[in-house]
Parts: structure tokens; C-alpha cells; sequence
């Protein structure tokens, strides 16, 4: 083989004649731009979309909708450890009930406003989560799924406490006034609520 051919021979396999290793540069599949592009369309159309829904549809239909976007953030939380973390859950309802709650109790019995339960619940639920996931560190598999549906089967008894009651509302719960759109918004209670929690949705 000639030198030349050598030469070009090292070049293909990404390296120079002297044996040293050269990173080649490639550049992004096709494919992966236009799958990027595509989400980011269908994301947007959908956002559309659900913009548009309040105005179209019937209050009680809307409220529907706005509970099935609270599941979905939840469903979305239960996600960050199951689906990227890979451990098995049947607790995540307790974690849920205990934010609620939180916030409902901040809102009835202590007149602070929706907007600034969120935070709090947040700290309250990974406080508790904390404190429940160190000694759930050493369970695994079947072990770690009893464990946490032993957490969400003992909640609701824990919530229905007498001494609890007069914050939980016991066996009846809680019932929240819905809040009103704020900045004079030509938007009814069921409305606002709805775009409120499809902004905590996107965040």
C-alpha cells in the first residue's frame, strides 16, 4: 500500500497516519430535527386547543377538565419516581391527600390565598416524603410496594382522626370556595380555575 493510501485509509477510520485518534464531527440526524420539530408543533396545536375549550364548553364540563389536569400533574410527579427512577410506588395518593389537604386548610382556616398554598404544600409533602423515604431506602421491590401501600391505606384513616377532624372536616372533607379570576378577567370561577391549573400544568 502506498503512503497516499495509507493516508486516506487512516482518514476513513478516523485517524492520522501516526495512530493518533480523531474525533469526527457529525452532524445531527436529520430524523432527530424533524421529531424535535414535529413535538414542538403538536405541543403547540394542543395548546391551542386547550386554550380555546373553556369558551366552548359548559362550566361543569370544564371543571371536569380542570380535575383531569390535576390528576395528570400528579400522574406526573408519580413519573419522576417510577418511570426515571425505576422504583415501584403505591403511596403516591398519600403524598397527593396530604397537599390537598394542606393547601385546602391553609385556604379555609387560615385565609391565605390559593397562590401561596402551592409553595407550602410542595415543602410539606417533601418533608414528609423525606422523612418516609429514609428508611424506605433499604426496602426494594415487592418490600418497597408494601410499604408504600401500607402509607396510602393508612392516610385516609389518619385524616378522619378526631383530633383531626376540625381541620380535615373527617368523613365529609373539606370544601373549598372556588377562587375568582383575578385583574378584573372576564372569566367565571370553573374558567379561571381551569387556566390556573393548566399554567401549573405547563410549568
Amino acid at each position: 500500500m502506498s503512503a497516499h493510501e495509507e493516508t486516506v485509509a487512516h482518514r476513513d477510520i478516523g485517524e492520522s497516519p501516526e495512530g493518533e485518534n480523531r474525533s469526527i464531527a457529525r452532524p445531527a440526524a436529520p430524523a432527530a430535527k424533524a421529531g424535535a420539530g414535529a413535538r414542538r408543533i403538536i405541543f403547540l396545536v394542543l395548546l391551542a386547543i386547550a386554550l380555546v375549550l373553556p369558551a366552548t364548553l359548559k362550566n361543569f364540563v370544564v371543571f371536569q377538565l380542570t380535575q383531569t389536569m390535576v390528576y395528570a400533574i400528579a400522574i406526573l410527579g408519580l413519573n419522576l419516581l417510577t418511570g426515571f427512577n425505576g422504583q415501584f410506588s403505591l403511596g403516591h395518593s398519600a403524598f397527593y391527600a396530604v397537599g390537598a389537604y394542606t393547601a385546602a386548610i391553609m385556604m379555609e382556616h387560615m385565609g391565605v390565598s390559593y397562590v401561596w398554598t402551592l409553595p407550602v404544600a410542595g415543602v410539606i409533602c417533601f418533608i414528609i416524603g423525606f422523612l418516609f423515604g429514609l428508611p424506605a431506602l433499604r426496602l426494594e421491590g415487592v418490600y418497597l410496594a408494601l410499604a408504600t401501600f401500607a402509607l396510602a391505606a393508612a392516610t385516609p384513616q389518619i385524616l378522619k382522626l378526631s383530633p383531626l377532624e376540625h381541620w380535615t372536616g373527617g368523613v365529609q372533607g373539606i370544601v373549598i370556595t372556588k377562587p375568582d379570576a383575578p385583574f378584573g378577567l372576564p372569566l367565571n370561577q370553573d374558567q379561571w380555575l381551569y387556566y390556573f391549573t393548566l399554567i401549573v400544568g405547563i410549568i
